[in-house]
Protein backbone atom coordinates (compact mmCIF):
# COMPACT_ATOMS: atom_id res chain seq x y z
CA UNK A 1 0.00 0.00 0.00
CA UNK A 2 1.51 3.18 -0.94
CA UNK A 3 1.15 5.65 1.87
CA UNK A 4 0.21 9.09 1.69
CA UNK A 5 2.43 12.31 2.30
CA UNK A 6 -0.06 14.41 4.02
CA UNK A 7 -0.56 11.99 7.23
CA UNK A 8 0.94 13.38 10.94
CA UNK A 9 4.58 11.91 11.08
CA UNK A 10 3.29 9.59 14.27
CA UNK A 11 0.81 7.83 11.95
CA UNK A 12 3.29 7.35 9.54
CA UNK A 13 6.24 5.79 11.85
CA UNK A 14 3.06 3.63 12.68
CA UNK A 15 2.37 2.10 9.23
CA UNK A 16 6.05 1.37 8.73
CA UNK A 17 6.37 -0.85 12.00
CA UNK A 18 6.43 -5.32 11.76
CA UNK A 19 5.22 -5.17 15.11
CA UNK A 20 3.04 -2.88 17.53
CA UNK A 21 1.78 -1.67 21.06
CA UNK A 22 -0.93 -1.16 22.66
CA UNK A 23 -0.46 3.03 21.93
CA UNK A 24 0.24 2.26 18.34
CA UNK A 25 -3.54 0.78 18.00
CA UNK A 26 -5.10 3.57 20.28
CA UNK A 27 -3.52 6.34 17.93
CA UNK A 28 -4.91 4.46 15.10
CA UNK A 29 -8.10 4.76 16.32
CA UNK A 30 -7.66 8.37 17.54
CA UNK A 31 -6.61 9.04 13.74
CA UNK A 32 -9.20 7.65 12.24
CA UNK A 33 -11.61 9.54 14.84
CA UNK A 34 -9.79 12.56 13.75
CA UNK A 35 -11.11 15.19 11.00
CA UNK A 36 -8.39 13.50 8.85
CA UNK A 37 -9.76 10.10 9.47
CA UNK A 38 -12.58 8.12 8.36
CA UNK A 39 -16.12 9.04 8.23
CA UNK A 40 -17.80 6.22 9.30
CA UNK A 41 -14.93 5.64 12.55
CA UNK A 42 -15.84 9.63 13.43
CA UNK A 43 -19.66 9.05 13.00
CA UNK A 44 -19.75 6.23 16.04
CA UNK A 45 -20.78 6.69 19.91
CA UNK A 46 -20.33 4.68 22.61
CA UNK A 47 -24.26 3.06 21.18
CA UNK A 48 -24.08 2.61 17.82
CA UNK A 49 -21.04 0.43 18.22
CA UNK A 50 -22.13 -1.42 21.54
CA UNK A 51 -23.46 -4.16 19.09
CA UNK A 52 -20.31 -5.27 17.21
CA UNK A 53 -18.58 -5.97 20.92
CA UNK A 54 -21.46 -8.70 21.04
CA UNK A 55 -20.94 -9.70 17.66
CA UNK A 56 -17.30 -9.99 17.95
CA UNK A 57 -17.06 -11.80 21.63
CA UNK A 58 -19.24 -14.42 20.04
CA UNK A 59 -16.87 -14.61 17.38
CA UNK A 60 -14.09 -15.14 19.52
CA UNK A 61 -15.78 -18.02 21.29
CA UNK A 62 -16.62 -19.53 18.00
CA UNK A 63 -12.36 -19.45 17.27
CA UNK A 64 -11.93 -20.96 20.69
CA UNK A 65 -14.65 -24.02 20.14
CA UNK A 66 -12.96 -24.31 16.42
CA UNK A 67 -9.65 -24.63 18.35
CA UNK A 68 -8.42 -22.53 15.50
CA UNK A 69 -4.93 -20.50 16.86
CA UNK A 70 -4.93 -18.21 13.52
CA UNK A 71 -9.02 -17.33 14.11
CA UNK A 72 -8.51 -16.94 18.06
CA UNK A 73 -5.62 -14.46 17.13
CA UNK A 74 -8.08 -12.44 14.89
CA UNK A 75 -10.92 -12.71 17.09
CA UNK A 76 -8.80 -11.73 20.08
CA UNK A 77 -7.63 -8.34 18.17
CA UNK A 78 -11.03 -7.54 17.28
CA UNK A 79 -12.31 -7.40 20.93
CA UNK A 80 -9.43 -5.81 21.98
CA UNK A 81 -9.93 -3.29 19.04
CA UNK A 82 -14.00 -2.76 20.46
CA UNK A 83 -12.98 -1.85 23.85
CA UNK A 84 -9.61 0.49 22.52
CA UNK A 85 -12.76 2.41 20.54
CA UNK A 86 -14.95 2.80 23.25
CA UNK A 87 -11.81 4.31 25.51
CA UNK A 88 -10.76 6.50 22.64
CA UNK A 89 -14.27 7.99 22.43
CA UNK A 90 -14.77 8.44 26.45
CA UNK A 91 -11.26 10.55 25.78
CA UNK A 92 -12.85 12.48 23.05
CA UNK A 93 -15.59 12.97 25.80
CA UNK A 94 -13.74 14.04 28.78
CA UNK A 95 -15.08 11.55 30.23
CA UNK A 96 -12.53 8.78 31.03
CA UNK A 97 -9.23 8.46 29.52
CA UNK A 98 -7.24 4.70 28.31
CA UNK A 99 -5.10 5.41 31.25
CA UNK A 100 -8.13 4.98 33.58
CA UNK A 101 -9.60 1.69 31.85
CA UNK A 102 -5.82 0.26 32.06
CA UNK A 103 -5.16 1.27 35.71
CA UNK A 104 -8.81 0.18 36.68
CA UNK A 105 -8.77 -2.67 35.25
CA UNK A 106 -4.81 -3.41 37.07
CA UNK A 107 -6.41 -2.68 40.04
CA UNK A 108 -9.16 -5.09 39.98
CA UNK A 109 -6.74 -7.77 39.23
CA UNK A 110 -5.24 -6.99 42.03
CA UNK A 111 -7.48 -6.79 44.19
CA UNK A 112 -9.96 -9.04 43.98
CA UNK A 113 -6.79 -12.04 44.07
CA UNK A 114 -6.44 -11.47 47.75
CA UNK A 115 -5.76 -14.69 48.20
CA UNK A 116 -2.11 -14.10 45.76
CA UNK A 117 -1.11 -10.50 46.43
CA UNK A 118 -2.71 -10.47 50.10
CA UNK A 119 -2.49 -12.44 53.18
CA UNK A 120 -6.37 -14.26 51.92
CA UNK A 121 -5.52 -17.95 52.04
CA UNK A 122 -7.58 -20.76 49.85
CA UNK A 123 -7.32 -23.99 49.27
CA UNK A 124 -8.78 -24.87 45.79
CA UNK A 125 -10.25 -23.02 42.87
CA UNK A 126 -13.43 -23.06 44.56
CA UNK A 127 -12.06 -21.07 47.48
CA UNK A 128 -10.46 -18.70 44.72
CA UNK A 129 -13.45 -17.71 43.57
CA UNK A 130 -15.54 -17.45 46.74
CA UNK A 131 -12.70 -14.97 47.76
CA UNK A 132 -12.93 -13.04 44.19
CA UNK A 133 -17.03 -12.98 44.77
CA UNK A 134 -16.40 -11.63 48.25
CA UNK A 135 -13.66 -8.84 46.99
CA UNK A 136 -16.33 -7.93 44.11
CA UNK A 137 -19.29 -7.51 46.83
CA UNK A 138 -17.03 -5.16 48.65
CA UNK A 139 -16.02 -2.90 46.12
CA UNK A 140 -18.81 -2.65 44.52
CA UNK A 141 -20.94 -1.92 48.06
CA UNK A 142 -23.30 -4.92 46.97
CA UNK A 143 -24.28 -5.60 50.91
CA UNK A 144 -27.76 -7.34 50.62
CA UNK A 145 -28.85 -10.24 48.88
CA UNK A 146 -31.27 -8.22 46.82
CA UNK A 147 -28.60 -6.26 45.31
CA UNK A 148 -26.40 -8.93 44.67
CA UNK A 149 -29.02 -10.32 42.51
CA UNK A 150 -29.98 -7.18 41.13
CA UNK A 151 -26.45 -6.90 39.74
CA UNK A 152 -26.30 -9.46 36.85
CA UNK A 153 -26.50 -7.84 33.70
CA UNK A 154 -29.51 -7.31 31.82
CA UNK A 155 -28.37 -7.51 28.77
CA UNK A 156 -26.91 -11.03 28.90
CA UNK A 157 -28.53 -13.79 26.58
CA UNK A 158 -32.14 -14.84 28.51
CA UNK A 159 -30.48 -18.53 29.98
CA UNK A 160 -27.27 -17.65 30.97
CA UNK A 161 -28.91 -14.32 32.96
CA UNK A 162 -31.69 -16.66 34.37
CA UNK A 163 -28.76 -19.26 35.54
CA UNK A 164 -26.75 -16.62 36.81
CA UNK A 165 -29.47 -15.00 39.01
CA UNK A 166 -30.55 -18.20 40.03
CA UNK A 167 -26.96 -19.29 41.39
CA UNK A 168 -26.48 -16.24 43.30
CA UNK A 169 -29.99 -16.21 45.06
CA UNK A 170 -29.31 -19.80 45.95
CA UNK A 171 -26.22 -18.56 48.03
CA UNK A 172 -28.85 -17.16 50.04
CA UNK A 173 -30.94 -20.40 50.60
CA UNK A 174 -32.80 -19.79 47.88
CA UNK A 175 -32.88 -23.17 47.05
CA UNK A 176 -34.13 -26.58 46.24
CA UNK A 177 -33.58 -29.55 48.80
CA UNK A 178 -32.89 -31.74 46.03
CA UNK A 179 -33.68 -32.63 42.36
CA UNK A 180 -36.53 -33.87 43.04
CA UNK A 181 -38.30 -30.84 44.17
CA UNK A 182 -37.10 -29.48 40.98
CA UNK A 183 -38.80 -31.72 38.85
CA UNK A 184 -41.78 -31.18 40.96
CA UNK A 185 -41.36 -27.45 40.30
CA UNK A 186 -41.17 -28.57 36.00
CA UNK A 187 -44.24 -30.65 36.05
CA UNK A 188 -46.34 -27.98 38.37
CA UNK A 189 -44.69 -24.97 35.99
CA UNK A 190 -45.89 -26.89 32.57
CA UNK A 191 -49.54 -27.52 33.62
CA UNK A 192 -50.08 -23.45 34.25
CA UNK A 193 -48.21 -23.75 30.73
CA UNK A 194 -50.71 -26.47 29.18
CA UNK A 195 -53.85 -24.21 31.12
CA UNK A 196 -53.03 -20.72 30.05
CA UNK A 197 -52.74 -22.49 26.26
CA UNK A 198 -56.44 -24.07 27.04
CA UNK A 199 -57.46 -20.19 27.66
CA UNK A 200 -56.09 -19.32 24.69
CA UNK A 201 -54.48 -16.20 27.26
CA UNK A 202 -52.01 -14.74 25.59
CA UNK A 203 -50.17 -12.83 27.47
CA UNK A 204 -50.78 -16.06 30.34
CA UNK A 205 -49.06 -17.79 27.56
CA UNK A 206 -46.34 -15.91 27.66
CA UNK A 207 -45.37 -15.51 31.07
CA UNK A 208 -45.99 -19.74 31.70
CA UNK A 209 -43.90 -20.40 29.19
CA UNK A 210 -41.08 -17.94 30.72
CA UNK A 211 -41.73 -19.51 33.47
CA UNK A 212 -41.34 -23.66 32.28
CA UNK A 213 -38.14 -21.62 30.86
CA UNK A 214 -36.59 -20.72 34.34
CA UNK A 215 -37.14 -23.61 35.89
CA UNK A 216 -35.96 -26.07 32.71
CA UNK A 217 -32.87 -23.63 33.36
CA UNK A 218 -33.15 -24.03 37.70
CA UNK A 219 -32.75 -27.69 36.90
CA UNK A 220 -29.81 -27.90 34.38
CA UNK A 221 -28.16 -25.63 37.30
CA UNK A 222 -28.91 -28.19 39.69
CA UNK A 223 -27.48 -30.86 37.88
CA UNK A 224 -24.60 -28.89 37.60
CA UNK A 225 -24.96 -28.13 33.36
CA UNK A 226 -24.49 -24.79 31.77
CA UNK A 227 -27.92 -24.05 30.32
CA UNK A 228 -26.62 -21.62 27.34
CA UNK A 229 -24.21 -24.12 26.51
CA UNK A 230 -26.32 -26.92 26.60
CA UNK A 231 -29.12 -25.25 24.33
CA UNK A 232 -26.23 -24.42 21.85
CA UNK A 233 -25.01 -28.10 21.81
CA UNK A 234 -28.68 -29.55 21.14
CA UNK A 235 -29.28 -27.00 18.48
CA UNK A 236 -26.25 -28.04 16.62
CA UNK A 237 -27.15 -31.79 17.17
CA UNK A 238 -30.49 -30.56 15.65
CA UNK A 239 -29.12 -29.12 12.96
CA UNK A 240 -26.50 -31.97 12.20
CA UNK A 241 -29.66 -34.44 12.19
CA UNK A 242 -31.74 -32.27 9.85
CA UNK A 243 -29.30 -32.06 7.16
CA UNK A 244 -28.97 -35.97 7.58
CA UNK A 245 -32.67 -36.39 7.45
CA UNK A 246 -32.52 -34.11 4.28
CA UNK A 247 -30.19 -36.29 2.73
CA UNK A 248 -31.34 -39.46 3.29
CA UNK A 249 -34.75 -38.48 2.13
CA UNK A 250 -32.88 -36.80 -1.20
CA UNK A 251 -31.59 -40.35 -1.62
CA UNK A 252 -35.18 -41.41 -2.23
CA UNK A 253 -35.62 -38.74 -4.66
CA UNK A 254 -37.51 -36.82 -1.53
CA UNK A 255 -38.10 -33.70 -0.62
CA UNK A 256 -38.29 -32.80 2.96
CA UNK A 257 -41.56 -30.58 2.32
CA UNK A 258 -43.56 -32.83 0.85
CA UNK A 259 -43.09 -36.11 3.09
CA UNK A 260 -46.02 -36.99 5.10
CA UNK A 261 -45.51 -37.19 9.32
CA UNK A 262 -44.66 -40.79 9.40
CA UNK A 263 -42.49 -40.55 6.70
CA UNK A 264 -40.33 -37.25 8.17
CA UNK A 265 -40.15 -39.26 11.83
CA UNK A 266 -38.66 -42.27 9.98
CA UNK A 267 -35.97 -40.58 8.11
CA UNK A 268 -35.66 -38.60 11.33
CA UNK A 269 -34.91 -41.60 13.40
CA UNK A 270 -32.72 -42.90 10.64
CA UNK A 271 -30.38 -40.06 10.91
CA UNK A 272 -30.21 -40.40 14.53
CA UNK A 273 -28.51 -44.03 14.21
CA UNK A 274 -25.98 -42.15 12.11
Amino acid sequence: MKVREDLPENIKRIIGKEHFTFEDLADIIRFLRSPQGCPWDREQTHESIEICLIEEAYELIDAVKKRSPEKMTEEAGDVILQSVFHAVMGEEEGTFTMQEVIDAECVKMITRHTHIFGEESVKDSAGALKAWEKNKYEEKHLESAGERVKDVPETLPALLRAQKVQKRASKFGFEFQNIEEVFAKLSEETAEFAAALAEKNEARIAEEGGDLLFTAVNLLRFAGVESEQALAAATEKFISRFLETEKLAAKDGKKLGELSAEELDGYYNAAKKR
